[in-house]
């Protein structure tokens, strides 16, 4: 029997926002390790196994979010009742989605230059924050494309 389009559907949106949430709350964590730190200081053991295991979750949920992402635009892009509107938003969305990669993937430095240049900025200020804040944007737009194409389908149904 052959899987419903819709199941598949189902199954690429919820990956997605699986990953998008590993994606957020791994940044958030990082960001209440930070506010922590400066009021109780990690040991650098603790320090660097939390970076080390949030990194790894983040890292495989930027893939995941990434492959999904493309698959789920090209798919909304390919109906006929998505209207100028809606790409606008999507572009919007899309454009702050490479703004927050750019900001989490930056050049490579090596470890002994960012262990010797800790940020002074308190950690509200931090690219970290940043990067949530770009995400948390993302999020919103996600819902007013989901809107958007709600409206749309009623209105054709």
């Amino acid at each position: 029997m052959a899987e419903s389009p819709v199941a598949l559907l189902v199954v690429l949106r919820y990956i997605h926002v699986l990953a998008a949430a590993l994606w957020v709350g791994g940044g958030i964590v990082v960001l209440a390790a930070a506010a922590v730190a400066n009021m109780t200081p990690l040991t650098g053991t603790s320090s660097a196994l939390l970076a080390r295991t949030v990194g790894r979750l983040v890292g495989t949920g930027f893939a995941v979010f990434v492959v999904t992402g493309v698959l789920l635009t090209f798919n909304r892009l390919a109906e006929q009742s998505i209207d100028a509107a809606y790409v606008a938003v999507l572009v919007s969305k899309l454009l702050l989605a490479l703004a927050m990669f750019r900001l989490a993937v930056p050049g490579r430095r090596p470890a002994a230059t960012k262990a010797a240049t800790p940020d002074p900025r308190p950690w509200w200020q931090s690219r970290t924050a940043l990067i949530v804040g770009l995400g948390l944007a993302i999020y919103l737009l996600s819902l007013i494309l989901n809107e958007m194409a709600e409206l749309s389908f009623r209105s054709v149904g």
